[in-house]
């Protein structure tokens, strides 16, 4: 079992950022980050639908360019936040320096033409590293994009919040769960989870007591905590 740095370990102000993958590789070669679309079909990487959160305007990535995105003054004035490109600025610059690289579809209403890019640069990103590369996501219809991928070039993660809400059809074509860790303290999980009997990649871990709480029910399917916290405790006895 290892440790994965959630969106390069997030923290208020510090996502998804190149700062955040290199400052997070201090510490482990596990990463996990989200990808999306612009307008003009630039793969960035960034969480949210729209920017209000980050970036202060209420506009949708898909609405704009990317050149119209680093042009927000949020971003102007704060560089350092402009959404890193997935090719150009995380593959080509430090994606050999990682061990595991968790990339994660957004739902998105990808067209077919969207997932060709998306497949395209997965293909250039498994030509510049030796990492492990597990492609995950939330939405049907990229989970089913997913599914098709080459096995021998990319693990295949189902993400869920709830387990029991697992399309036990489409599950059999993957290599791991991604649960959420709430739910994975529930009464109920353990036994849904034995029955999809794949290894666990849990995510978002914040503290090490919930850490402790998953090791001790889940200790023999454990693959990753997708976590937080920097310093968190990954062993226990």
């Amino acid at each position: 079992m290892f440790l994965v740095a959630h969106r390069g370990f997030r923290a208020p102000g510090r996502e998804n950022r190149m700062i955040d993958f290199i400052d997070s590789l201090k510490i482990c070669k596990g990463v996990e980050f989200d990808i999306r679309l612009t307008k003009d079909k630039k793969i960035i990487i960034f969480h949210d639908h729209n920017l209000k959160r980050i970036g202060q305007v209420n506009k949708t990535v898909k609405s704009l360019t990317f050149d119209e995105i680093k042009n927000i003054k949020f971003f102007k004035d704060k560089p350092e936040n402009i959404p890193p490109l997935f090719i150009e600025d995380f593959i080509e610059k430090i994606s050999d320096q990682y061990k595991f690289i968790n990339v994660e579809i957004k739902p998105d209403r990808n067209t077919k033409q969207e997932f060709d890019i998306i497949k395209n640069a997965l293909q250039l990103l498994r030509k510049k590293t030796k990492a492990e590369i597990v492609v995950s996501s939330f939405g049907h219809e990229a989970l089913k994009f997913i599914s098709d991928l080459d096995s021998s070039k990319f693990k295949k993660g189902y993400l869920t919040e709830y387990v029991k809400k697992v399309d036990f059809d489409l599950i059999k074509k993957f290599d791991y769960l991604h649960p959420y860790v709430g739910n994975l303290k529930s009464s109920e999980s353990p036994k849904i989870v034995e029955k999809i009997n794949l290894p666990l990649n849990v995510w978002t871990l914040k503290n090490d007591k919930d850490a402790e709480i998953i090791y001790l029910k889940y200790k023999e399917k454990l693959n990753s905590f997708i976590s937080d916290k920097k310093d968190l405790m990954i062993n226990f006895k």
